[in-house]
């Protein structure tokens, strides 16, 4: 088996045992996820990034191909263990990876959770600004009138130095 198959598979395997997928929604793979968390990797580690998750899953028993879904789950979490650092980002990166799919979004919006992959272009309605609803209700801070706020002098703060014209 060549090495790109080999790391391929490695993360399709694993993905997958973070979301198998279940009825409507499509396993971590089927959507494509195992392509985003490896380039993820790679930002993150660098360019060995996919042989240090390989060599991590085999120190907890892995690979992940040969073995039953429980025992996935067990070397799964035990990299978690050990490795909490690599495992944060590798459930991260998978996650986000997954809720933001293309093919994913069906299954979000059949929930019926307004979901748009791209808000920037039309944004998100709001609600219109309501005085009462939206004042803060923790009574800290307070209002200065436009015309009462005053400069404040800073030329006590010798740290500032010359940036601020104030040397």
């Amino acid at each position: 088996m060549s090495e790109a198959i080999r790391l391929s598979t490695m993360l399709r395997d694993l993905v997958d045992v973070l979301i198998p997928g279940e009825d409507d929604w499509p396993s971590a793979s089927l959507a494509g996820v195992h392509g985003i968390l490896g380039m993820r990797l790679l930002e993150e580690l660098g360019e060995d990034a996919l042989l240090q998750v390989e060599q991590a899953l085999e120190a907890c028993g892995g690979p992940l191909g040969p073995l039953d879904e429980e025992q996935r789950t067990s070397v799964v979490a035990k990299l978690e263990a050990s490795q909490p650092r690599l495992f944060t980002l590798i459930r991260t990166a998978t996650y986000l990876g997954y809720y933001e799919s293309p093919g994913v979004i069906p299954a979000i919006r059949a929930l019926g959770q307004p979901y748009d992959p791209v808000p920037i272009f039309k944004g998100y309605r709001l609600e219109p600004f309501d005085r009462e609803r939206d004042r803060p209700k923790h009574n800290r801070g307070f209002y200065i009138p436009t015309d009462e706020v005053k400069p404040v002098d800073i030329s006590g703060l010798d740290h500032l130095g010359e940036r601020h014209g104030r040397a």
